[in-house]
């Protein structure tokens, strides 16, 4: 039970990481491109005519398509390539060079179908794509298998993007063709140009290419205006009723104070004895009704009157 237990769980890695490893692929360009190429080369061991390139599943899953053919340079340069694939057309033609040298070109082509263009590509602000990116990549056919730019010296390269239409609501006048430029990430249109005809667009050799759409963006909403007046009443209303609150607090407190001065005075003149009044020059003053100790004379000290 402990063996299959773990058996399950090992299998559960493999597929995450298996998982993980794809998702990284299909956002990561350099990656597609290199998987292409190596695919690329291994089909070239026994033809030179155009193919179409069997991507790995990650990437046909994620719409990466690619085709790809191998020339020789002199050939490149006196009859240039043409390729034709399911919704664009690239016409590279004569007296192109490839950049640095190389004796044969492996010149591939790849679409990026679906949700993969707009993971990898960026359109400007207040654009859309229109059609999947195509990208017109080149790789040393004689050596290394490294990276070679073309370089056209006459004409200038042709992209054709098949997938789309006037009939499709699409309108040329508007669109712009995108040369995209990817430093890592999500690569970016780093040039945009008016199309041509076809449509199409005219490029200067290798790289990725775009056509992309005026979009009309939902205008801002108004922006609200602040009710001043509003949190001025609110504040006047609570000053005045704090106001209010703290005087009547004053005063009951005052009135209470009083009340109870008052009822211990009558407290202790119900627990004494009253006093009288007399009137003294005017003035009325409290006097008792008896003497309760007689004065009394002290021996050897006459009264006053008696002194002679």
């Amino acid at each position: 039970m402990a063996i299959a237990s773990s058996s399950l769980l090992l299998l559960l890695l493999m597929f995450l990481a298996f998982l993980d490893h794809g998702a990284a692929a299909v956002t990561n360009l350099s990656s597609i491109e290199a998987a292409v190429r190596d695919r690329a080369f291994q089909l070239f061991r026994r033809t030179s005519e155009i193919v179409v390139v069997d991507v790995p599943a990650v990437l046909a899953g994620a719409g990466v398509e690619a085709s790809a053919t191998r020339v020789r340079s002199n050939a490149l340069w006196a009859d240039g390539v043409n390729a034709t694939a399911a919704g664009f057309a690239v016409a590279v033609p004569p007296r192109v060079v490839p950049a640095p040298f190389a004796r044969r070109v492996a010149i591939v082509f790849v679409r990026f179908l679906g949700n993969s263009s707009s993971w990898l590509f960026a359109a400007p602000p207040g654009y859309a794509l229109a059609a999947p990116v195509v990208a017109l990549l080149a790789f040393d056919a004689s050596g290394p298998n490294g990276d070679v730019a073309l370089r056209a010296l006459g004409a200038p390269v042709r992209v054709e993007f098949r997938d789309i239409s006037p009939s499709n609501g699409f309108n040329a006048t508007t669109a712009r063709c995108l040369t995209f430029s990817s430093s890592g990430g999500k690569a970016v249109a780093a040039h945009a140009v008016a199309m041509e005809p076809g449509p199409s667009c005219m490029v200067s050799g290798t790289g990725h290419y775009g056509v992309a759409v005026r979009v009309e963006t939902p205008p801002p909403p108004p922006p609200v205006r602040e009710r001043w007046w509003v949190w001025k009443v609110g504040a006047t209303a609570g000053g005045v009723a704090a106001a209010s609150f703290l005087a009547v607090t004053v005063v009951g407190a005052v009135r209470w104070r009083r009340r109870r001065r008052r009822e211990e005075m009558e407290w202790r003149a119900m627990c004494g004895e009253e006093l009288g009044r007399m009137a003294v020059r005017g003035s009325r003053m409290p006097s008792a009704k008896m003497v309760r100790t007689q004065p009394e004379v002290e021996e050897g000290s006459p009264p006053p009157w008696r002194r002679s």
